[in-house]
Formats: structure tokens, sequence, C-alpha cells
């Protein structure tokens, strides 16, 4: 006889700590190839959405932000220079910004070395491999600035850290929909489609 499945949904790790740890360390590596540690620049760069979804309640934009506050924090330098951007626009919408396109061609006329770190991207696909490998480096090849691209985290032992006691915690909880965070939530209460709003 086959027992009844238990399923459980886990949703938000913005600010987990393994995970923020998880890019640190990988941008801490990638900074390590820039040629003049005093003329360079971070985009965090997370895939856009239309700014009517972020109106209507979506907690996207604010996690995003989120992540990239708690990872500049653990950051062992001062006076960083970073901006986060939003990347894959298409169709006729206003979507969030500002874009990353824009702000590579702004770092390229500021002369600054260039340090892409896929914020929101935990695996390696179109987003990450062509546009910002081959479409986006195209623009500071163009002209001769250092374009560096920070992994996705992928199988980083940390993120898989993360995940791992993440799900384990979880286990032992009670209900069906669960965060990250202490299994409480996370985003502001003004987020309306967080889909914590099913459990207070």
């Amino acid at each position: 006889m086959i027992k009844d499945i238990i399923s459980k949904t886990i949703c938000c790790y913005p600010l987990d700590d393994n995970f923020v740890k998880a890019h640190v360390n990988l941008i801490i590596e990638a900074i390590n190839k820039v040629k003049d540690k005093n003329n360079y620049r971070v985009l965090f760069s997370a895939h856009g959405l239309p700014k009517k979804i972020i109106e209507s309640g979506d907690p996207y934009q604010w996690q995003i932000e989120a992540s990239v506050n708690e990872v500049i924090d653990q950051m062992p330098f001062e006076g960083f220079d970073y901006k986060i951007t939003y990347q894959s626009r298409v169709g006729p919408l206003e979507w969030i910004g500002p874009s990353t396109e824009d702000e590579i061609e702004n770092a390229v006329k500021d002369g600054k070395e260039l340090v892409i770190v896929p914020i929101a991207f935990v695996s390696e696909h179109s987003e990450t491999l062509v546009e910002l490998d081959i479409e986006y480096k195209h623009i500071a090849d163009k002209k001769g600035v250092n374009y560096i691209r920070v992994p996705t985290l992928s199988i980083n032992n940390l993120f898989i850290k993360s995940l791992s006691e993440i799900i384990l915690k979880a286990q032992d909880k009670d209900g069906e929909f669960l965060t990250s965070s202490s299994f409480l939530r996370i985003c502001p209460s003004n987020f309306t489609k967080c889909p914590c709003k099913k459990i207070n």
C-alpha cells in the first residue's frame, strides 16, 4: 500500500546566510581578477519584470534588493561601487530598471572595469550564457573594457548547504507552505502578491 505523500512548498530565501555567503565568495574571486582595484563597478543583474507586476504587489524587486544589501554588508571592501540592474526586457510594456545593458554602456563611458553578478539566476542558461556572456560582453569588448562575469551559484557548496538546511528544517514544521526565514513571512505586508499571505 502506498502511503499518502506529504508535500511542502518552501519559498523566499533572499536573506539566507549561506546563500548570501556563496555570492560574496564568488564576487570576491571575480574582483581579484580586476586589473585596477580602484576603478571597477559591480552590476548585480537580475531578470526584469514589467512595472505593473511589481506595482500589483509582487515582492520580486524587494527580494532582489534585500539580497544585494546583505551581500554588500558582507563584502570586505569600502566604497563599493555597485548598481542593481535588470535584463531580458521584451515587449512594449514599461519594465523595472535600470537596464543592465544601459548600465554596461554607462560603465564603459566612465572607463570602469566591470564585474557582472547574475544575482537572481541560480543556474546557467540563455540569460547568462548568451545575454551576459556574449551580447553584453560585446559592448565592453568593443571599448576594450575588462568584463568579468561571476558564475551562477549552480552547485556551489554553500548554496547547496543553504537549500539542504532549509529543507531539513521544513520537514519538522507544520503547514504546507513555508518560508526559509524561520518559516515566517519576510516580505513587507504591502506586497500583497507574496505567496506567504496564505500563512500568518
